[in-house]
């Protein structure tokens, strides 16, 4: 798959088969997230890929107290889609049946380029989930667990020698892959 069409045809799952994922693909697709730009080459990143039943249990365990805190947001935001509120909160808890998921930290929280830092981790995961399309997998973003004040938890119990929760990506073998959100008007000028 060219680039262009990788970057095109990417969606945010949020429905997996269970089949589970071979190592050497999990592998390649973390070896393209290390291959990120990064600011002064500090690669500012730690990941924890949670594929374990075990680990993703105590994962689930985490994340089953997302969603009642972040429902008030999707409240707000969705006001008039009840049914996106339903399933954004049925994903949240179950992580739509996923067999593995990644957790990305800042390696160290004290970096005194805390913008850049975040960027960096952000670099890291848009790689890979193109990586992962690549290779026929599903995934999703989530920052819900990180804004809604989960992170400690995500720390404490995944990766204690790292710095700060960034986020968790889910990945999966795709039950079903949306189609594209329309897209907004007026988000890039030409001069």
């Amino acid at each position: 798959m060219d680039t262009q069409t990788c970057l095109l045809q990417r969606r945010s799952v949020r429905q997996y088969r269970p089949d589970p994922i071979p190592d050497d693909i999990l592998q390649e697709i973390m070896a393209c997230a290390l291959a990120a730009p990064s600011a002064v080459n500090q690669q500012h990143w730690h990941f924890v890929v949670v594929r374990s039943p075990e680990g993703m249990e105590k994962l689930r365990a985490i994340m089953s107290k997302v969603p009642e805190a972040f429902l008030p947001v999707l409240e707000k935001r969705f006001a008039r889609n009840p049914q996106v509120i339903e399933s954004t909160l049925r994903f949240l808890s179950t992580l739509g049946g996923a067999p593995v998921c990644v957790l990305a930290f800042f390696l160290r929280d004290d970096y005194p380029d805390r913008d850049g830092a975040m960027q960096s981790v952000s670099a890291a995961i848009e790689n890979l989930l193109l990586a992962a399309w690549e290779k026929g997998l599903g995934s999703c973003w989530m920052s819900a667990p990180q804004r809604m004040g989960f992170g400690g938890e995500f720390q404490r119990e995944f990766a204690p020698q790292a710095g700060e929760f960034v986020a968790a990506v889910t990945l999966g073998y795709p039950k079903a892959v949306p189609s594209m959100p329309p897209r907004r008007e007026g988000r890039v000028v030409y001069i």
